[in-house]
């Protein structure tokens, strides 16, 4: 008897082998085998993400005649991107003592988490503490507990070059591959705070089991098109963009992202930063409170002064009516959200030279933090220091910091970092400067199977 096998659908995408010679690809799309005695082993390899097709087996007997047959899919393995609810296994920082230091930021972390927690050399990278948005971290995964992770590389940097030099130095080894999409001008849509993912969600009866992938346009300036299109082609995770124009670094990660909250139905609460929030919060305060990290670096001395200052609430206004509120409401379409899944947390902004209007955070951005749950259970939260208070040194004097974890899910283990030296007055925050690997929860062959085409034509 034979086997016949005929390659179908991306024919130039897929090579079938055995015993690494190969039988099937794009030139040579059909092949009849005398049947072994033993089983038959036959590899796929795959040119590109995404890449799917068919495969058809027929069995013969020495007549020639069909005796047996099926219709096999092949699919290549989706680069899947991580959410905040998936498992911490490292986190990741850049690291330094010393008047440039960042010690209060990386002891804070590594207090918490003890060797979950790497820091990489800050001095050897050019200073550049925004690893967050120098690479995004994914995975891919297949039957039998197979894993490769993937270390995605943006474009900010050139290779070798400043943060563009940390995958190759630090990250890539066996069972870890680092990969670029897209080249020529970066811009700051092309950084990696500004590609997040939500949780598992379901918009319109479809089931989103590794969330949705979502990212900023600022005006005209977007992701580069080779990293949207190579998002897209995974399929699973389904990208939508926004509108961030109102923030002169212009990422998502600045005023949006998830926390696992176990007492809501969709496992997460999904925070968002609100102005109206902030003003109500600082009126309710002692309008002569000093603030003396706001008069050395943002111009206001107290409370007060913030809250008088007409133009700042003005712009502050326009910012939440013209984004962050039709923001919100994108990600209720986008994601299937409800006004109970969103907790809203007091934020603002102020105008930085430079940007055209544009805005950054006056008060640090809470919203800006990452989220750590461990295998052990507890789940991490590491938040920017607010220091809305008169000394900086007691956190237990801060009623904000107080106000923002009353107004969070119970549970969590709330860890306020000084970061303002470092990042904040730099114009990032604490997701901004750090980065997590995080586990696989879920088999894309089995629960996202309804979102991945076969590509038959």
């Amino acid at each position: 008897g034979s086997l016949w096998l005929e390659l179908r659908g991306n024919t130039g995408k897929i090579r079938v082998m055995l015993e690494g010679d190969v039988l099937l690809d794009g030139e040579t799309t059909s092949v009849e085998l005398d049947v072994p005695g033993d089983d038959l082993e036959l590899e796929v390899e795959f040119e590109e993400l995404g890449t799917s097709g068919r495969i058809e087996v027929e069995l013969r007997d020495g007549d020639g005649d069909a005796q047996e047959a099926m219709d096999v899919n092949l699919q290549a393995a989706p680069l899947i991107l991580n959410h905040h609810l998936q498992p911490v296994e490292r986190i990741y920082a850049m690291s330094a003592s010393g008047s440039q230091g960042n010690v209060p930021f990386t002891d804070g972390v590594e207090d918490a988490v003890g060797d979950v927690f790497e820091g990489f050399t800050l001095s050897r990278y050019g200073w550049d503490v925004w690893i967050q948005d120098e690479i995004e971290l994914a995975t891919m995964t297949a039957p039998d507990g197979r894993r490769m992770d993937v270390v995605i590389d943006s474009i900010r940097s050139a290779p070798g070059q400043y943060l563009g030099a940390l995958p190759e130095d630090e990250l890539e080894q066996p069972g870890v591959a680092v990969a670029t999409w897209g080249s020529g001008r970066p811009t700051s849509q092309d950084s990696f705070g500004n590609l997040e993912v939500s949780p598992p969600v379901e918009v319109d009866g479809v089931v989103y089991p590794f969330g949705r992938a979502y990212y900023g346009r600022w005006f005209s300036e977007e992701m580069t098109d080779d990293m949207v299109e190579m998002l897209e082609d995974q399929k699973v995770q389904d990208p939508f963009e926004l509108d961030v124009g109102f923030l002169c670094v212009g990422h998502v990660d600045e005023f949006s992202t998830f926390v696992p909250d176990p007492t809501s139905p969709k496992g997460f609460r999904f925070i968002v930063g609100d102005v109206d929030l902030a003003y109500e919060f600082l009126e309710s305060q002692a309008e002569g409170t000093r603030l003396p990290n706001y008069a050395r670096d943002h111009g206001y001395s107290t409370i007060g002064d913030i809250v008088d200052d007409n133009a700042l609430r003005a712009l502050n206004d326009e910012v939440q009516e013209d984004y962050i509120d039709p923001a919100v409401e994108e990600f209720k379409a986008e994601l299937g959200l409800t006004e109970d899944d969103i907790i809203r947390i007091p934020a603002m902004f102020e105008e930085v030279r430079g940007c055209g209007g544009a805005t950054v955070g006056l008060i640090p951005g809470t919203v800006n933090m990452t989220v750590a749950p461990l295998p052990s259970g507890e789940t991490h939260l590491f938040m920017p220091d607010p220091f809305l208070r008169p000394s900086g040194d007691d956190q237990q004097d801060d009623p904000f910091i107080a106000h923002i974890e009353g107004m969070l899910p119970e549970g969590l283990d709330f860890h306020w970092l000084d970061d303002w030296d470092n990042y904040h007055i730099m114009l990032g925050e604490v997701h901004c400067g750090s980065n997590t690997v995080r586990t696989p929860i879920d088999d894309w062959w089995t629960a996202a199977a309804h979102l991945l085409s076969d590509d038959e034509d």
